[in-house]
């Protein structure tokens, strides 16, 4: 048995999973500066934290080997730290943060290629939403990411690209449907309770949330940085729950370096 549901074993709201067991420790150096210049951590390590959620020693190695030869962990002298694709993921997501206000459309020109599926790719790739089967929308950014990736397919002939300012109110309300946000904000004010209230539950001690820091951090990872839907900026309200949510999970970290630290320390002995 690889997995259990952790919420019955230390009160955790999600499944522990051998995956996430495996990540957990990278991703977690990965986004704490507190921890960047430390050692990546061993197996030994991530073994201790697998076996809090009763993971066996078998599935966690099979999910350490998988995850460095996907390349979302890599192996370098006995420890692990995040591989290339992760790393690439992150960069994707940081990416956001170079949104400017308004919106980028591409109108793919009828009959200029014969391959729409390959420039429909493109454009999901780059987070755009149809409007219309010729018609994509998507965040602006100030390196144009959309124009560049045209070039670099040799479709530069095949989409007219157009900067666009602020929408009318029905146009935004369509906008926002099609990156499901009123979905998006419910997940993430979910999540902000269940994030917080483990880490930081009243009746556990220092070194005991600096652990539950560590389980949660795929779960962070995955919530508010790989499903963060690349919607245009304009849609983001001034409430929109992401950021409050990151502020408050990087507080609980910074405040509880000492223990990150001490537990890695703990590995090296």
């Amino acid at each position: 048995m690889s997995t259990v549901n952790a919420t019955d074993v230390f009160g955790a709201p999600w499944p522990l999973t051998a995956r996430e067991a495996a990540h957990a420790l990278p991703v977690l150096q990965f986004a704490h500066p507190g921890l960047r210049d430390l050692p990546a951590p061993r197996l030994s390590m991530i073994r201790n934290l697998a076996r809090r959620g009763g993971i066996h020693d078998g599935a966690l190695r099979t999910a350490l080997s998988r995850a460095c030869s996907i390349g979302t962990l890599q192996l370098d002298d006995g420890r692990y730290r995040l591989g290339p694709i992760s790393i690439e993921q992150a960069a994707a997501a940081k990416s956001l943060g170079a949104r400017v206000r308004g919106y980028t459309v591409g109108v793919v020109l009828e009959g200029t290629h014969p391959d729409l599926r390959s420039l429909r790719e493109l454009f999901s790739r780059l987070g755009f939403r149809p409007m219309q089967r010729s018609v994509w929308v998507g965040a602006r950014t100030a390196d144009d990411r959309l124009t560049a990736a045209l070039h670099l397919a040799g479709r530069d002939d095949s989409v007219v690209v157009f900067q666009c300012d602020e929408v009318d109110a029905n146009t935004r309300v369509r906008l926002a449907a099609l990156w499901n946000l009123t979905e998006r904000e419910a997940e993430l004010r979910g999540f902000h309770r269940q994030l917080i209230g483990y880490v930081a539950a009243p009746n556990i001690d220092r070194r005991e949330s600096a652990w539950r820091c560590v389980e949660a951090a795929p779960d962070w990872y995955r919530v508010a940085v790989q499903n963060e839907p690349p919607f245009p900026i304009d849609l983001c309200g001034s409430d929109y729950p992401l950021g409050l949510l990151n502020a408050d999970w990087s507080d609980r970290l910074e405040s509880l370096t000492h223990e990150l630290i001490d537990l890695w320390g703990q590995s090296e002995r």
